[in-house]
């Protein structure tokens, strides 16, 4: 699993989300309340109960049984004023349609085809996927534009992130397989804004962006494809989809960012070819280390690798984009918490007789936090940066009592989408 594919389950909720329909829904049912209520207050009686005697709760409660389809068996209104006589009688036929509506609604939201719930669609935005990538998307999209109806398809209908999608954002949310030629068809993808596929798997992102520009080739150029893998982006490189889609690496994003931001300045500022430590060598490790041969090349000459698959990940790296000939490296398959590997490298970089640059850039957050606390104490002076996927204030207060550089992607990752995909 791509890490991207982890839902960010971060609280956040504002009221201008909340879907309008359900607000309209809710307006209507307290004001025909209101109006029943209202009516049996101010005087008016009904044929089959002698409310004369009856309190406010009581009335209370037969206003509310209007709302039950078929209504009470209260009879029909009598006496009182006339005006209390309009709004009940208004209410003894407004509150069955609006129970009426509601389930309709249910019914239709549970058991109505695809083509029932978007064949009204237009300038909608379409996001495969509803793992972390399309939570960052969305909540700038909302900042954005509120009122973009945004339809999610998700192949997990239990995915965590799936309820912070419909609750909080007000997205549509359609359980499916994003590559599906039958699910393509039913998103009315000829009247799209736009569409980004952000699943975990780059080759259903490519496969599904391929069927989409077959389906509705007016969309290309607004077609967003995330795929994490270097190596696929490169071997894809000449396909329609490359050449009709924007192809994006969320990694990317955040490794030009951490390269161009902090690294360069600090390999200005040392005389001597750096060592870098890769704690943690997957998609974002392989990333920073490419963005190095890049734009740092010379800055450093020796490269340290940790991690549990290091030699079959250094493989993939060697595939492509490929190790540079200027620097040394050294691949370590270990645990990155495991104190042995760490002073290990210590004494290599003692007999070197200057501090290292330490990326600690794993898939777990708290590990990188823990192993950046242990690298600290061997390496006072050393450049330690620590990876997580979201803001959290505990890493921030503690990186920042430690001395140790604390990045989140989230923020890196939103910050570097164009405001073309908004």
């Amino acid at each position: 699993m791509d890490l991207f594919d982890e839902p960010d389950t971060s609280p956040y909720v504002s009221s201008r989300y909340l879907k309008r329909p359900f607000v309209l829904r809710g307006l209507a049912f307290g004001a025909v309340y209101l109006a029943a209520l209202g009516g049996l207050l101010s005087g008016v009686g009904v044929s089959e109960r002698d409310l004369s005697a009856a309190g406010i709760a009581e009335k209370a409660y037969y206003a509310l049984g209007l709302y039950v389809l078929g209504g009470l068996d209260i009879g029909t209104p009598v006496g009182g004023p006339q005006l209390g006589r309009v709004l009940l009688w208004a209410a003894y036929f407004l509150a069955p349609v609006i129970t009426a509506f509601a389930l309709l609604e249910a019914a239709v939201r549970l058991f109505g085809p695809l083509a029932i719930r978007v064949r009204r669609l237009k300038g909608h935005v379409v996001v495969g996927g509803a793992g972390r990538l399309t939570l960052v998307y969305v909540r700038k999209l909302r900042k954005r534009d509120p009122r973009r109806t945004v339809i999610v398809v998700e192949q997990n209908p239990g995915h965590p992130a799936l309820a912070e999608l419909q609750d909080v954002y007000g997205v549509v949310v359609v359980t499916g397989d994003v590559a599906s030629d039958g699910v393509l068809r039913g998103l009315r993808l000829d009247r799209a804004h736009r569409v980004l596929l952000l699943t975990g798997d780059d080759f259903t992102n490519l496969d599904a962006a391929a069927k989409i520009l077959r389906l509705a080739p007016g969309l290309a150029g607004r077609i967003v494809v995330h795929v994490s893998d270097l190596g696929f982006i490169r071997e894809t490189s000449g396909s329609s989809v490359a050449r009709d889609c924007e192809v994006f690496n969320g990694h990317e994003f955040a490794a030009m960012h951490l390269v161009q931001e902090h690294l360069l300045g600090w390999f200005q500022r040392t005389p001597y070819s750096d060592v870098v430590v890769l704690a943690g060598f997957g998609r974002f490790g392989r990333t920073v280390l490419h963005q190095l041969q890049q734009h740092a090349q010379g800055s450093f000459g020796h490269v340290v690798i940790i991690d549990e698959t290091a030699t079959r990940n250094a493989r993939v790296f060697e595939d492509g984009p490929g190790f540079g000939d200027e620097y040394a490296r050294e691949i370590i398959d270990g645990d990155i918490l495991d104190p042995e590997i760490w002073r290990g490298i210590s004494a290599h970089l003692s007999a070197a007789e200057h501090e290292p640059v330490v990326i600690l850039g794993s898939g777990e957050d708290g590990t990188n936090l823990q192993a950046a606390l242990s690298v600290r104490a061997l390496h006072p002076q050393a450049l330690v940066i620590v990876r997580s996927f979201r803001s959290s204030p505990f890493t921030e207060e503690i990186a920042q009592e430690a001395g140790v550089h604390a990045f989140n992607l989230a923020e890196l990752v939103e910050s570097g989408m164009p405001d073309s995909w908004f």
